[in-house]
């Protein structure tokens, strides 16, 4: 039999909050009340296993349970597993099940449930824009009620990360649920068809207006949670949402656009804000091909008319884009100029800036050498959203540098939805203009830059990435897979398949009487220690 060492408690260097609400003492904590949330921008669907973007994840998050969760600092810690152990091979996971889990519908969870819920993700007809992260799994192996074992092909350096915060984490569904209502039940919200085990149950959404959410009485973790609803409204305009804050009629705004964080300041002083190290990379991402017959997700593929060229995506990426303008202008200085993939708060990221210093010259030369100039000038499309009004600052910027070596460039601003059925469908788009999400490993990103995922945004065709992940990701020893991970960022910057502007700072912001909820970036987002001083 394999020797086995305990994880709990595991400790890798995760994201640090600069400011975190602490709870206060049990005896001052309240039961009750309706924490009234922020987005600003409408949910995509509610099926947790394949929708895009935050707004479905910070959901999902609250209605779903898992195995495992990180804290700010890095240490695993359980939810759903009571416990878990790794082989000496780095080959098999063993869960040990809290016994008092059960979903929204009534039926437990149990290793079926878990291994139900990760073999739907590993199977492609799901598409699930997490099935990337499962390829080193073999098999899940249900050992008993209350075990379950994932068995690997090959060591897999971030499985605890991956299950416990890239995206969602691993979400478990009922598998009862599942089967008796349809992915389009779930895509509309219907919350008999999202039977979850988390702290709180779907009672409605109504899309582009409100979702709420209800206490589970039955919630594993005792006496939690301490409110009793949680009701999400969409505010898209930034100014009508502070207005909102201001007057008391909102109580926690999710994602706050940081140019807007002095002006909140100034007008409610006792605010919390929270935010913390630069984990969230702000892209201006170009597309490295198209498909040859048109069709969006066509797998055979042809370099894109006007970015396939690398010089071209050099001149435009890498020497003509003056990074510290842009973060002086559209930040207020409060971000840092990155050109690699993973912004400077990611575990193991690389400061690559010198590999593309501000250099117009060499821009214009390089797209002279690419057959555009004066007599073939190049003109193309920014593509940006209405999350945030600093992409469309930013796509300004960046169209007005960009005229300085020859280069014309369009805007198009899209509400948030339509932007990701643009880019992750394989919509025509050239550039777009967006914080993706938050960055826990450079690992975290394959979902959106290999050539395999289903949400592959440059849409390269280069199996030499997929190499460089799998190589960096099977890496045991710490230094050997830091030195794997520079190689890849510097080979995406190298083919430009991955266009950093810079950090993309990220901010919450709380009512003074909103206690007890723990800053951990994008990563968790738990509302079940929250309550409300009032």
């Amino acid at each position: 039999m394999r020797s086995k060492r305990m994880l709990m408690g595991t400790s890798l260097l995760a994201t640090a909050a600069l400011l975190v609400i602490v709870a206060a003492p049990a005896e001052a904590q309240k039961k009750g009340g309706t924490l009234r949330v922020s987005y600003g921008n409408d949910i995509a669907n509610l099926d947790f296993h394949t929708a895009p973007g935050y707004e479905m994840m910070w959901v999902a998050m609250n209605v779903g349970c898992g195995l495992v969760d990180i804290t700010p600092d890095g240490k695993f810690v359980p939810d759903a597993a009571e416990s878990w152990s790794m082989s000496s091979d780095n080959l098999q996971y063993t869960f040990k099940l809290k016994k008092n889990v059960v979903f929204h519908d009534g039926t437990a969870f149990d290793a079926k449930a878990v291994k139900y819920s990760i073999d739907r993700l590993m199977d492609p007809k799901t598409k699930s824009g997490m099935r990337t992260f499962y390829d080193p799994v073999h098999s899940v192996e249900v050992l008993d009620p209350h075990t379950v074992q994932v068995r690997m092909k090959q060591p897999y350096a971030f499985f605890l990360h991956m299950l416990a915060a890239y995206r969602t984490g691993l979400i478990v569904y009922s598998p009862a649920a599942t089967e008796k209502y349809t992915v389009d039940d779930r895509k509309k919200g219907k919350p008999e068809a999202l039977a979850g085990c988390g702290p709180f149950k779907l009672v409605e959404w109504v899309k582009g207006r409100h979702l709420v959410m209800e206490r589970f009485d039955k919630y594993f973790k005792p006496g939690l949670p301490y409110l009793d609803r949680i009701e999400i409204r969409t505010i898209k305009d930034p100014i009508t949402e502070m207005a909102a804050f201001k007057n008391g009629e909102i109580d926690f705004i999710a994602s706050f656009s940081p140019e807007h964080v002095d002006t909140l300041k100034a007008q409610v002083p006792k605010a919390n804000i929270m935010t913390g190290k630069e984990t969230t990379p702000m892209v201006a991402a170009m597309k490295v091909t198209v498909p040859k017959d048109g069709k969006p997700g066509s797998k055979e593929r042809i370099p894109h008319p006007k970015l396939g060229d690398v010089r071209v995506r050099k001149a435009i990426g890498c020497y003509g884009m003056d990074r510290k303008e842009i973060v002086k202008i559209a930040f207020r200085g409060k971000a840092t100029p990155w050109v690699a993939m993973a912004p400077p708060g990611t575990l193991e990221s690389v400061d690559l800036n010198h590999m593309c210093p501000y250099d117009p010259a060499k821009a214009k030369a390089l797209l002279n050498e690419a057959g555009f100039g004066p007599s073939n000038p190049l003109t193309l499309e920014i593509m940006a959203d209405t999350e945030k009004s600093v992409f469309n600052v930013i796509a300004t910027v960046i169209r007005e540098q960009l005229a300085r070596i020859g280069v014309t460039a369009n805007i198009r601003v899209l509400d948030k939805v339509t932007w990701m059925n643009t880019t992750l469908n394989d919509g025509p788009w050239d550039m777009y203009v967006e914080d993706l999400l938050s960055l826990l490993t450079i690992d975290s990103n394959g979902y959106l830059s290999n050539t395999t995922s289903t949400w592959s945004h440059p849409r390269h065709t280069d199996k030499k990435v997929d190499e460089y992940y799998a190589r960096y990701a099977k890496e045991m020893d710490d230094a050997k897979r830091k030195a794997i991970g520079k190689e890849l960022l510097e080979y995406m910057v190298d083919k430009v398949y991955w266009n950093n502007v810079s950090g993309s700072p990220f901010y919450m912001v709380a009512q003074p009487w909103v206690k007890g909820y723990t800053y951990n970036a994008e990563f968790e987002v738990h509302w079940y220690t929250v309550w409300l001083d009032k």
